[in-house]
């Protein structure tokens, strides 16, 4: 009788969790295009929004992997700097990569974020024409759904158990 029990309240539960891993929708957010921003000090101003179009993203994250993407003009030159602290200003030493769009027209940077909010600053050049956007994205540790599972389970055959 507790045997059965336990499978009941188990299959339960497990169906329950599948319910809310599926509820959870992921909503795409679109990069914020800005006018000017301070690079070491430099005022930087944008010319132009047709440079680069970025495609929109997912604001928080599931891991510690962030991918910057979208088209371009080709031989646009792309700048990504990142930092933690929004008080804090953008310099040379957050710069991630310097990239150049192709033929094909498409870019791709995969960036490395750690826990918490990061801020992605995008600066794109072409001949005299500048277009800057900016990017916030979150990333928090979780566990697994497997392992929360597992976990779940193993708890509650222990306590029937007992």
């Amino acid at each position: 009788m507790k045997r059965a029990f336990a499978f009941v309240l188990t299959i339960i539960f497990l169906l329950f969790n599948i319910g809310v891993a599926f509820a959870e929708g992921k909503s795409l957010h679109k990069a914020r295009y800005i006018e000017s921003i301070e690079i070491d000090g430099n005022k930087i101003s944008s010319t132009t929004k047709t440079l680069i179009e970025i495609t929109d993203y997912e604001q928080n994250l599931s891991t510690s992997t962030f991918v910057l993407s979208g088209k371009g003009s080709e031989g646009t030159e792309i700048s990504i700097y990142t930092k933690k602290d929004k008080k804090e200003s953008f310099g040379q030493s957050n710069l991630v990569d310097k990239i150049t769009v192709g033929k094909s027209g498409y870019f791709a940077k995969k960036i490395d974020v750690s826990e918490g909010y990061t801020y992605i600053l995008v600066v794109a050049t072409k001949d005299s024409d500048t277009q800057l956007a900016i990017l916030k994205v979150y990333y928090e540790k979780k566990e697994g759904f497997l392992a929360k599972v597992e976990k779940a389970i193993s708890n509650l055959i222990n306590s029937i158990t007992k």
